[in-house]
């Protein structure tokens, strides 16, 4: 079974656009790390503790 010429250039084009669409999130990102400067995967956690007063004084919905 052959495809037409027409078909064929739908089904490529159709496919560059969809990996040019899935890439785009990834390439920006990284050209904002580089423009930016920042390396959140070098960032270490900080553990945000909430004061013993504020877990106590939670209410509970009857």
């Amino acid at each position: 079974m052959k495809l037409e010429q027409t078909t064929k250039k739908r089904i490529i084009r159709n496919a560059l656009l969809s990996l040019v669409l899935y890439s785009l999130p990834i390439v920006l990102m990284f050209a904002t790390f580089y423009f930016t400067g920042q390396r959140p995967w070098q960032k270490k956690q900080q553990e945000q503790k909430l004061p013993k007063a504020a877990a106590k004084s939670k209410t509970v919905n009857p």
